[in-house]
């Protein structure tokens, strides 16, 4: 069942209009990334709280270890999809945002996949901490998923300066590892990519880019567009760097001296 929302907010609400689009065009995410995980855990992972789930990708690859996953997903329709996708694996859905978000319990692992971005600057290290055990881990992931041939990446990326908005710094917030280093109670960062190209159609790649807020920010007509002029420059089949980006961090127990 999705919990009751609590409480909504602008950040990251453009994407329930395209839901079942975002589930069927979205990358899926290899199950090695939760093998470096639970290795570099080192210890039992029973819980997780996932920050963005949207509709599951990474929920799934998850909660089909045994893990049980709080999934926090501020759109609603978006909640929706994500409760059909993990139906009959240990995950509870919730309608919120991470700085909204109220438990007593706190988790074995603490995970974003591609979602880091819309939570605050201001709270996101020091809320996920709090949310951690001792020992907890925080991962924070997500792919690239961009065109490999250079040629084509960058006549791309030219239709794109002409047609679409620029990011907002009000609601999208990146961050660096660097960041996640100093972080107060957070210590043994690492990163590591798991390389991978994948083949795909030249629709399975524009289906994937209307799913992307920079573009669900145009009017439909303007999207339309925009997506029409991406296909015309690009053959029938495509190669797309689907390469996991992943960084992990682990609590320190702050009672220690």
């Amino acid at each position: 069942m999705v919990s009751e929302p609590a409480g909504r907010t602008v950040r990251g609400l453009l994407f329930g209009s395209v839901a079942e689009c975002y589930e069927r065009y979205r990358l899926d995410y290899p199950n090695e990334l939760v093998d470096i995980v639970l290795r570099y855990a080192g210890r039992p992972v029973r819980t997780a709280l996932e920050v963005g789930a949207g509709t599951g990708k990474a929920t799934r690859l998850f909660a089909s270890r045994g893990i049980e996953v709080t999934a926090l997903e501020p759109d609603a329709d978006m909640a929706h999809v994500l409760d059909r996708a993990t139906r009959g694996l240990p995950v509870r859905p919730v309608v919120s945002t991470f700085e909204e978000f109220r438990i007593e319990s706190r988790f074995d692992l603490v995970y974003a996949a591609a979602a880091w971005h819309w939570t605050s600057p201001v709270t996101r290290w020091a809320r996920a901490v709090e949310l951690l055990v001792p020992g907890g881990v925080l991962v924070l992931f997500g792919r690239p998923a961009e065109l490999k041939d250079p040629d084509l990446f960058a006549a791309v990326e030219e239709i794109e300066k002409r047609v679409l908005l620029g990011d907002d710094p009000v609601e999208v917030h990146p961050w660096s590892i660097e960041e996640m280093a100093a972080a107060d109670g957070l210590a043994d960062v690492e990163h590591r990519d798991l390389p991978y190209v994948a083949t795909t159609t030249a629709e399975e790649f524009v289906g994937r880019l209307a799913t992307v807020s920079a573009y669900l920010k145009l009017s439909p007509d303007q999207r339309a567009g925009a997506l029409r002029q991406v296909r015309a420059i690009l053959p029938d089949q495509v190669d797309i760097d689907a390469t996991v980006q992943l960084s992990l961090a682990r609590r320190v127990d702050q009672s220690v001296s």
